[in-house]
């Protein structure tokens, strides 16, 4: 790999092999923003100064084992070398470790396992339908899970079903090896995110989409966009949550389903947190009816979107509309739906927005105090970067003159401490 041609379109593969933005990159390889975007901008006919293509070289020779593979995934997805050097043995034969880098490496590794395989495509009947039943429990069991216990259950799946589809089977068969992917990419990709793994999180559900996309299931397609809203929500650009919102109830048109009721909460909750209040009222009431005309919707399953799940989104819409007494109501409601679940992530985040809810209302110091005492409550497994973020937010609100309180300031504290 050494003395590699260098173009845009290796600079390209170099930088998502190494999961950094275009900032972090530019400053590894000591050139601007600028002139990086401009190198994968003109890809083959980008002409590297000497200079640069050694910066290049010599940010790759430190490549870790992890960063290597990828980079060399990329560089065959690219047509750039022999597809035959993408996937070693080792790649599907890989234990999922016990130490947390090694997991997300793992991870990484997967991933790119399954973008191969999915740009390429003899098992039985008998065989894919024991897949089907155990990603089945896969999405049965992942909400009272720990992000990381979660991941450590996933990988093994997504390798075994990862080889079997890397021969192409028949189209029926190799629709159903795809949507096993795609459901278990998208969890993936959700605990990342949890975790605030966000890069990782943002491929993963790329590969989610390339899965779900191999498929006619528009359910799953539609899906896949839903759960991805909720990464710029938190963490990124939340106009890009709209979006991803709305393409995913356009997939499904007229239908009543799981995912469209799920997108339209997720564009309301959006929309508030953006300031367009009769938009997110419009959607949060979109929403209202497409969960009133579900069935069965008590289930903790992933991907069911329950009447408690409908109320955990009318709170963050809510309470970003300033409408905190409707929240509270709303809020009340939801905590006593999941009295009686194991789950422990979205009980938590309800009560974050009811801080934030305090804290926008001038209660500052009750803001504070009922964040740090969620957060503190929290198992250490769960307390992860979702929720820090959520946390963080509370403080965000405070108006200036409440900001050096003492609850403030042991709240602080506690969001600046490293999560699980």
């Amino acid at each position: 790999m050494i003395g590699l041609d260098w173009t845009g379109v290796e600079a390209k593969c170099l930088r998502e092999a190494m999961l950094c933005d275009y900032k972090q990159f530019a400053a590894k390889v000591d050139r601007g923003e600028r002139t990086v975007r401009g190198w994968e901008l003109e890809g083959l006919r980008a002409n590297l100064y000497p200079s640069s293509k050694q910066q290049l070289e010599n940010v790759y020779r430190g490549l870790d084992n992890a960063q290597s593979q990828r980079f060399e995934a990329a560089l065959a997805q690219a047509g750039r070398i022999p597809a035959a050097a993408v996937l070693p043995d080792g790649v599907r034969s890989v234990d999922v470790p016990d130490r947390e880098l090694d997991l997300f490496s793992t991870i990484d590794c997967v991933r790119v396992a399954v973008d191969q395989t999915l740009s390429q495509c003899t098992v039985t009947p008998t065989r894919v339908a024991l897949l089907d039943e155990r990603v089945a429990e896969r999405v049965h069991q992942y909400t009272a899970m720990a992000p990381a216990t979660a991941l450590k259950a996933i990988a093994p799946d997504l390798l075994e079903v990862q080889t079997i589809a890397s021969e192409r089977q028949p189209a029926a068969i190799q629709a159903r090896l795809s949507e096993q992917l795609a459901v278990l990419g998208l969890l993936t990709a959700d605990a990342l995110m949890k975790l605030g793994e966000i890069g990782r999180a943002a491929y993963w559900f790329g590969t989610a989409r390339l899965a779900a996309d191999d498929t006619p299931n528009l359910r799953l397609r539609a899906r896949v966009r839903a759960q991805h809203a909720m990464l710029p929500y938190y963490y990124g650009d939340v106009a890009t949550s709209v979006s991803l919102a709305r393409t995913a109830q356009a997939i499904l048109c007229d239908t009543v389903s799981d995912e469209k009721a799920l997108a339209a909460a997720a564009e309301a909750r959006a929309l508030a947190r953006l300031g367009d209040h009769s938009g997110a009222e419009r959607a949060m009431a979109q929403a209202q009816r497409l969960t009133d005309a579900l069935e069965n919707t008590s289930s903790n399953d992933a991907f069911r979107f329950s009447a408690k799940r409908l109320l955990l989104y009318m709170s963050g819409t809510l309470t970003y509309m300033g409408q905190t007494t409707r929240a509270r109501r709303v809020q009340d409601e939801a905590l006593r739906l999941y009295q009686s679940t194991p789950v422990v992530i979205d009980p938590a985040l309800i009560h974050l927005d009811a801080a934030v809810g305090y804290a926008v209302d001038g209660s500052a110091e009750d803001g504070c105090q009922l964040a740090a005492r969620v957060l503190e409550d929290l198992p250490q497994e769960h307390r992860t970067s979702i929720v820090m973020t959520r946390g963080r937010d509370v403080l965000h609100v405070l108006p200036t003159a409440f900001r050096q309180l003492p609850a403030a300031g042991a709240l602080r504290e506690l969001v600046s401490a490293k999560s699980a």
